[in-house]
């Protein structure tokens, strides 16, 4: 009966292993994978600000700044790119939106001044803007239509030039053209109309991209290309991503399975580790494409240290299975205390507003537990007993190794654990430094950083990741509240603490302040300075005007500074070269519903609050172990797992603050992952079992773990790499204390007994 029943869960294991695959399959080529590294962070605790950020388009501009040639041939080249179309991106016409952007303002002529010429208005000053008239009708430009009759001292047409020109840049149909160095220059934009961290669509756009630019390239030698835009770092990042899963993944699965060659010289633990691995994978796999919408590619990277955990169940159980049903059922409990333990480790994650934690918590918690039961009803039946012979040299090393732990003393391992314990712990507390800058955690290649500040220089696009944003329940509100700040913004780029900046109120003005301008303009046009500039054009005062100039008369492009919010309006004033105090931004609480805001620094400041969290239930976790082990293994033994894990964990933080500098958010991840795998360790060497056999399974457990984590510290990626780093120095320092355990926790009698 029990046979039976067994087969009966072997064949239930059998079918939904087919139905994983099988929803992999189909899966898997339509999954949307995300290389955002700032979406898959904690950001600002207000959900209004979030929302703002995520309606941001600007993550979809392209910008090419073409050099390094002739004129004519930068214009031939920039004309060849724009005539090859690329599915999803779309090359802008400066031009002809300029254009477009004249007819608008030479049907609302005189509504448009700069502030300085308002100024002039108020106070009475008439003669400077006769001046500036007259200055502006000698220059060669062409004016705009009907400029002189409807608005005849120009006060539209230089607002207009003097926003246009601000940049240096010379307006062409379908580019800029501009001079750097005393050379040429051609400057391009485009824009996306998809998601640039959405990476099956990104990458074909940024390959059919590269591939055009290859070619221009390979056509005039001497062209440099520089490139601006998230698209490129959104791609590199996810290459890289792909790459190290793939690369460290292979590496770590080649030199495991030459482990078990080496360990066993036998087809059948290759095949049942291999069984295990892939069962695993794809059941975390399908879990996390059913749970979430947008996988992180980064979580995928993560979840490769699955191979690590995931294998040391396959040792205890092929080694437990060889020795007969007996040794397999005794091994069974501790596999499954080890299994409960480390999901209570990953269980803490999936709560964590941390969406690649997330995603990686489930991903571990469903594999594991699918490798825990692939082991459980198909190892007694794949590995006859004694049918794998352990390579002898292995054995003659793990006995030796065994019998030399044993016959160290006990008070001297614990009066040594308890001072290493006591020296680290006081080292850690007191150099212990944490770093939440979220740029940390992912760094595109410097030659890319390098061209796009370049091309943010040439187009005058260098803007802060910080910006003003204001509310309003309008958009009439809203630019009435841009206006009543401008001054503010004006004297702090009076003092340097303001480089520049960019309002929808320096376009459109509020509805009352054109009319405002429409009657100091009547009033000026009866003064005698501009009745005698009238008059020698021989032109009238022209009348009032009554339409006005508003966002919905321009074109969505002008306008996307304008977002709509829930049930509000909200505006982006962008900035440059900022040098702001607290003092200068307490100011902005003075005006209506103006808020600073910081992507950046909120994100910061989310995972700093994250990482106290995280701290908490690593406490929490090690806490709960011991309750645990209290319960199944005693006062005894859970007293002295309790010093190992610490030990191994302190040490590993503070190997890593020695190597890294600082330690961040993901130093605490791997902390909480060592916890787990010590716990296994920790649990088998406390069991019933023969110490020779706990040590040869662990020592191949700790070396695959080792492998697999160990890896990931030469990750180009700062945060993988962090992960990977603490992870092997904590692995490698539990492997080397955890058969200590025996030693403390079990009388050295039962030890030779078990010898």
């Amino acid at each position: 009966m029990s046979q039976l029943s067994s087969k009966k869960y072997l064949y239930l294991w059998l079918l939904a292993t087919l139905t994983v695959l099988l929803y992999l399959i189909m899966a898997v080529p339509s999954a949307h994978w995300s290389s955002n590294i700032s979406a898959a962070l904690p950001g600002s605790s207000s959900a209004w600000q979030q929302q703002l950020v995520q309606q941001n388009n600007s993550s979809r501009h392209v910008s090419l700044l073409l050099s390094g040639t002739s004129l004519a041939e930068l214009q031939q080249a920039a004309r060849q790119l724009q005539q090859q179309p690329i599915t999803h991106l779309h090359w802008l016409k400066p031009g002809a939106a300029f254009e477009q952007l004249q007819t608008l303002y030479q049907q609302h002529q005189a509504l448009l001044v700069s502030p300085e010429h308002l100024t002039l208005l108020r106070s009475g000053h008439y003669q400077p803007l006769v001046n500036a008239a007259w200055q502006r009708l000698y220059s060669p430009s062409p004016l705009l239509t009907n400029a002189l009759q409807q608005d005849p001292l120009l006060l539209t047409q230089q607002r207009v030039e003097q926003q246009n020109n601000s940049k240096g840049l010379l307006l062409r149909p379908a580019w800029f053209e501009l001079t750097q160095q005393g050379q040429p220059a051609v400057l391009l934009y485009a824009s996306l109309d998809i998601d640039p961290f959405e990476r099956n669509n990104a990458q074909v756009v940024a390959e059919a991209l590269e591939q055009q630019l290859l070619q221009l390239q390979q056509q005039w030698p001497r062209l440099n290309i520089d490139r601006s835009g998230v698209l490129f770092h959104a791609v590199v990042a996810a290459e890289n991503a792909s790459f190290e899963m793939q690369f460290y993944g292979g590496i770590s699965l080649t030199a495991i399975l030459l482990l078990i060659w080496f360990s066993f010289a036998n087809w059948r633990p290759l095949v049942l580790a291999l069984t295990t691995l892939s069962c695993a994978s794809a059941f975390g796999l399908a879990a996390v494409l059913l749970i979430f919408e947008q996988p992180h590619v980064l979580g995928l990277v993560f979840a490769t240290t699955l191979i690590g955990i995931a294998i040391d169940y396959s040792f205890h159980g092929m080694l437990a299975a060889n020795k007969g049903s007996k040794a397999f059922k005794r091994m069974l409990p501790s596999l499954l205390l080890g299994l409960i333990t480390t999901l209570l480790g990953y269980l803490a994650l999936i709560f964590l507003p941390f969406p690649i934690l997330n995603q990686v918590a489930v991903f571990m918690c469903v594999g594991l537990s699918v490798a825990f039961l692939t082991v459980k009803m198909v190892f007694e039946h794949w590995l006859p007993p004694a049918s794998m012979t352990v390579n002898p040299y292995l054995l003659r090393f793990c006995a030796r190794l065994s019998q030399g732990y044993c016959r160290t003393s006990p008070k001297w391992v614990l009066t040594s654990l308890v001072i290493t314990l006591i020296l680290v712990s006081s080292g850690l507390l007191v150099q212990m430094q944490f770093s939440d800058d979220v740029r940390l955690f992912n760094q595109s290649p410097a030659e890319l950083l390098q061209q796009e500040q370049q091309v943010r220089h040439a187009g005058g696009q260098n803007w802060d990741s910080r910006f003003i944003v204001l509310l309003g329940d309008s958009t009439e509100q809203l630019l009435q509240h841009e206006h009543a700040l401008q001054p503010l913004l004006h004297t702090w780029q009076q003092q340097g603490k303001l480089g520049n900046w960019q309002a929808t109120v320096q376009r459109v003005p509020p509805l009352q302040l054109q009319l405002e301008v429409q009657q100091l303009l009547q009033q000026a046009y009866q003064s005698e300075s501009i009745q005698d500039y009238l008059q020698q054009l021989q032109l009238k005062p022209p009348a009032i005007i009554t339409n006005r100039l508003t966002p919905e008369s321009f074109p969505a492009d002008f306008m996307q500074q304008i977002q709509p919010l829930n049930s509000q309006f909200a505006s982006i004033i962008l900035l440059s070269k900022v040098a702001l105090t607290s003092s200068d931004l307490a100011l902005l609480t003075t005006y209506p519903q103006a808020y600073w805001l910081d992507p950046i620094a909120d994100t910061n400041a989310s995972v700093k609050k994250l990482r106290y969290q995280l701290s908490i239930w690593l406490a929490l976790a090690l806490a709960l172990a011991v309750v645990i082990l209290f319960w199944r293994r005693g006062s005894h033994a859970a007293s002295a797992i309790m010093l190992m894990l610490l030990l191994a964990i302190s040490s590993a933080l503070l190997l890593s603050l020695q190597l890294q500098q600082q330690l961040n958010i993901f130093n605490l991840i791997a902390a909480l992952l060592v916890l787990a795998l010590a716990l296994d360790y920790g649990i088998f060497f406390t069991a019933k079992l023969q110490h020779k056999d706990v040590v040869q399974a662990v020592l191949l457990s700790a070396t695959t773990s080792c492998l697999a984590f160990g890896l990931l510290a030469f990750s180009k990626t700062p945060a993988i790499a962090s992960f990977g780093l603490t992870v092997f120095l904590g692995v490698a320092l539990a492997c080397v204390l955890s058969p200590l355990l025996s030693v403390l926790a079990v009388k050295e009698s039962k030890i030779h007994a078990a010898l």
